[in-house]
């Protein structure tokens, strides 16, 4: 259940309606059934748009309040895989540990997976996060439990008759009308897409084909390493952007992931307003598969959001690290101390990443728009002293600072106790879980 709360007296950190992230200091904000009611520098216009007294008053004191953070790419249930196959390439990784564990999932194992990925996600200020797995179904449920906005892939293929693959329009449909008309409108669903290299050659133009007569957005992986690229290139005498483009990807919404190997004609491609670039810096670093060039996709037009990658590579959810770690890395790489500042690390993990994920009324705090909100405490030594709130949070915080999160004026967590969730149990689960993997 959703009551309504009143924020006091709180600095108030957001994107604005050019997408600028400022900090608002003294701002009190009004959230009713489910809502920002009001944002204002007057207690008396926030407590007029209640209508009534709130049933609860958050004291701003050593606070501050943002947009819950949008995780862009993420393979959840990867979380029983963590600290399991670390400091391998991609594909040796990929290959010789994570699909031969992953071949022993049931639907069960995803389940526990999910529902420890959302208790850390929402210890750490995420409160809505891309899933690119396995068992839909099942984590479309753990996150209904959770009062999590999720946008799930569906991996819609079945075996013909040939023995090959083939796209399956029902069962999409089905998963677009079941989940993503779900009355909570708390999910959203895309078309899973793994890679340019993971399928036969003529399933691709199907998956393109149904996406667009579904107008279902599409999640996919591009260009994370080296190796992809010089395949595709042998493969189709052309480079993975480019040959997704070919097969009839990019014209509905898509999550395109890492996309570190690049060319000026990909970037392009990608420039389309249909696509948001989840840039995954942590992952692809521990990997060893280079560094997104973000400066150039954004120079390019591009929209660029981040995103943890899943628990098996990170080896974490907490996108306080990645906020950090992409400033720096833009900076540190390109000898420019000017690239990717905090507000704009801010607005890519806020209101672009919630656009993108296909939530357009969360991100910002505004009247009328979703009450998906965290409270950051700031008078932990390590946020001490303040100084710029905006830096604070990229260059400053982590997710252990995260005092309380709100998704749809529901709290999620609040004084750092999971309220939606039974942490024990779920810890619990997950450890049996991971051992039927092992």
């Amino acid at each position: 259940m959703t009551g309504s709360v009143l924020f006091s007296d709180i600095p108030v950190v957001s994107a604005d309606e050019t997408g600028v992230v400022t900090c608002q200091p003294h701002t009190w904000v009004a959230v009713r059934d489910g809502r920002i009611a009001a944002v204002s520098p007057t207690e008396a216009v926030a407590r007029a748009a209640l209508g009534r007294e709130p049933d609860q008053v958050v004291n701003g004191q050593n606070r501050l309040l943002l947009p819950a953070l949008a995780n862009t790419h993420n393979h959840m249930a990867m979380t029983l895989l963590r600290n399991a196959a670390d400091d391998l390439e991609l594909h040796r990784w990929l290959f010789d540990v994570i699909f031969p564990r992953e071949a022993r999932l049931t639907s069960a194992l995803v389940a526990a997976g999910s529902r420890l990925a959302l208790a850390e996600m929402i210890r750490s200020g995420t409160g809505l996060s891309a899933d690119m797995y396995y068992d839909h179904e099942e984590t479309a449920q753990a996150a209904l439990e959770a009062g999590f906005r999720l946008n799930l892939s569906v991996d819609a293929k079945r075996e013909g008759p040939d023995g090959q693959p083939h796209p399956d329009p029902e069962l999409l449909a089905r998963s677009m009308r079941l989940l993503g008309q779900h009355p909570s409108g708390l999910l959203r669903v895309s078309l899973l897409v793994h890679s340019v290299y993971l399928y036969t050659e003529a399933l691709y133009p199907e998956l393109a084909t149904m996406a667009r007569q579904l107008d279902c957005p599409v999640q996919v992986h591009i260009a994370e390493t080296q190796k992809e690229v010089t395949d595709c290139l042998a493969r189709y005498n052309r480079r993975p952007a480019a040959q997704l483009a070919r097969f009839g990807f990019f014209q509905t919404p898509t999550l395109a992931a890492h996309c570190v190997h690049l060319d000026d004609q990909e970037r392009s491609v990608l420039a389309s307003p249909q696509v948001l670039v989840a840039h995954c810096p942590a992952s692809n670093l521990k990997l060893g598969s280079g560094l997104a060039d973000v400066p150039a996709l954004l120079q390019a037009g591009a929209r660029v959001g981040i995103g943890t990658d899943g628990p098996a590579s990170n080896n974490n959810l907490d996108l306080y690290r990645d906020m950090r770690l992409a400033s720096f890395l833009a900076k540190g790489v390109r000898q420019d101390a000017a690239l990717l500042p905090a507000p704009e690390i801010l607005a890519m993990t806020t209101w672009q990443g919630a656009r993108a994920l296909g939530f357009a009324d969360s991100g910002r705090i505004a009247p009328g728009w979703q009450a998906d909100l965290q409270v950051v405490r700031t008078d932990s030594p390590g946020l001490t002293p303040l100084g710029n709130p905006v830096s604070a949070l990229v260059y400053s915080a982590s997710g252990s600072d995260v005092e309380s999160l709100m998704v749809a004026g529901r709290w999620l967590m609040e004084k750092r106790e999971l309220k939606t969730l039974d942490e024990e149990k779920i810890r619990f689960e997950a450890l049996a879980a991971t051992r039927a993997l092992a």
